[in-house]
């Protein structure tokens, strides 16, 4: 009876606030979205110490009020639901599980709708409180990412306790409704954190806003669980908290989580951390047919909130990645200027793009994968552009199970007459070149003869590695395009088709233990 008093009196005060305060609703067949990019306050002392619980929940409450604020800030502006960042309370760079240990706290591993805000067995979790008495305070769904323990886990005789990476989600009410662990673990990662024997496949449905699945980082390049949830459940929108930096040339988390977004088809709501010296930034609110809100800034100190109205159903097209690239392969000529190097340690096939040409094929040695281009471009002996090809297993992103099976075509800054300083992108520090070009394409197509099984994910970066998708266009035949009339002087930086391959994936370890 008590705690209904209270859910009553939190409700009739949310509502005399809110009804001062005039917010358009959504648009019809739409709901209202928000995610924050979280500018961390690290837990410095405690990365290399065993901290205190007392310690660690002083930082911990640091990176809350500034959540909170962004919380606030949302729900104010008819905001329904707000995606947390990864990492993005508990902090990063833990060395080890003993200095990690002091973040983390007990929450169960399923959601049992309770209300932790009103709860007695809540007391000691001090962010899972929080969270719930936030959701519920300001009307809002909150979905947030930290570390938690779950007794009772004997296999891997590290103490009888699992630690998890997971995000929660509590509803509007400030209830429990969705724990999700998750299962492919990034490198730094592997020393920490346990996964669930099995990737567990984690949805929610609501009547406003449909239904989500719940995923963490690492898990987008993955078939389970991100695939599973589109396929298996239907989701119409993903969500994805990550702290994931810059990588280049194929992996920048804006970029990634647009492509994902056109590749799978639904809503992507992803919240990432901010950090300017760790080239970490990149969130947004995107659609099936591009974002309806992103950031991408690495200026000092900037933390970010993003709201947008994202379709409830968003809008499908069937799309055959290889039907242009396997119908018209015959009508390319191959170029005499292959070269090989080594682009984010996978080693490609590469022709260099010249004055006086207007198309260009690349195939792998095998000749299983051919990337087709067609082109108009203002091309200087300044910036080279090439056309790559990569077909294989891909190991530096290669989580619990070491590798996944990659096919990828590529239109990126490579000059073989300097490929160590423009190809090797990964290895490269000198930002500007590799975030900006001095390249106008007044037509640029590309596409591939894909494996039939092969999911691809289109990705493409303008100057300042800006999205802009009204300059682009995909055809259901597998094209990736420029829109030529509205090309001005937009400068491209790259163009990639990334396909992902997951049945020759190798099978998961049956026993993982963090080491």
């Amino acid at each position: 009876m008590k705690k209904t008093f209270i859910l009553l009196g939190i409700e009739l005060l949310a509502n005399l606030v809110y009804s001062n305060v005039y917010f358009p609703k959504p648009k019809e067949g739409h709901f209202r979205a928000a995610v924050y990019e979280h500018d961390l306050i690290v837990p410095e002392d405690c990365l290399n110490n065993v901290c205190l619980r007392e310690v660690a929940l002083g930082y911990i409450e640091l990176n809350l009020q500034i959540l909170e604020e962004q919380v606030v800030k949302a729900a104010r502006n008819g905001t329904q639901i707000i995606l947390l960042p990864e990492d993005g309370i508990h902090g990063y760079r833990h060395l080890n599980r003993q200095t990690l240990r002091p973040f983390l706290e007990y929450v169960p591993a399923t959601a049992d709708g309770s209300i932790p805000c009103f709860e007695e067995e809540y007391e000691d979790s001090y962010i899972t409180r929080r969270l719930s008495c936030i959701a519920a305070e300001n009307n809002i769904y909150v979905a947030s990412n930290y570390g938690t323990v779950v007794k009772g886990c004997e296999y891997c005789e590290h103490g009888g306790e699992c630690f998890y990476n997971t995000v929660v989600v509590f509803d509007n009410n400030g209830s429990m409704i969705a724990v999700y662990h998750k299962f492919n673990l990034w490198t730094t990662e592997l020393k920490s954190y346990d996964i669930d024997h099995n990737p567990t496949i984690i949805t929610f449905d609501t009547e406003e806003m449909g239904t989500f699945g719940l995923s963490v980082c690492e898990d987008l390049l993955w078939r389970s669980p991100v695939v599973d949830l589109v396929e298996q459940k239907g989701i119409d929108t993903l969500l994805l908290p990550l702290s994931w930096w810059d990588m280049f040339p194929h992996q920048l988390a804006h970029s990634n989580e647009d492509a994902w977004a056109r590749g799978l088809q639904v809503n992507v709501m992803s919240a990432n951390t901010h950090s300017s010296s760790g080239w970490t930034s990149g969130s947004g609110l995107y659609t099936s047919s591009g974002h309806e809100a992103y950031v991408h800034d690495l200026t000092p100190g900037k933390g970010t909130l993003l709201i947008a109205d994202l379709p409830i159903k968003p809008l499908k097209m069937n799309v055959s990645w290889n039907e242009y690239g396997k119908n018209n392969i015959e009508n390319f000529e191959e170029s005499g200027e292959l070269f090989k190097e080594i682009a984010y340690d996978d080693l490609y096939n590469f022709v260099p793009l010249r004055k006086g040409m207007s198309n260009a094929k690349v195939c792998t040695d095998d000749r299983s994968l051919c990337c087709l281009v067609e082109f108009v471009a203002d091309l200087t002996d300044k910036t080279v552009f090439s056309l790559g090809v990569f077909k294989g297993d891909h190991t530096k992103d290669g989580s619990i199970a070491g590798q996944f099976r990659m096919e990828m075509c590529t239109v990126l800054k490579c000059d073989p007459e300097d490929s160590i300083n423009t190809c090797t992108q990964d290895l490269l520090s000198d930002y500007t070149f590799l975030s900006t070009s001095d390249t106008v394409f007044k037509k640029l197509q590309l596409s591939g003869t894909f494996s039939d099984e092969a999911a691809v994910y289109p990705e493409i970066l303008f100057n300042d590695i800006q999205l802009r998708p009204e300059l682009v266009t995909i055809s259901s035949d597998g094209v990736l395009s420029l829109v030529e009339e509205s090309i001005k002087s937009e400068t491209l930086v790259s163009m990639s088709l990334f396909g992902r391959v997951y049945s020759e994936d190798p099978s998961y370890p049956d026993q993982f233990c963090p080491k």
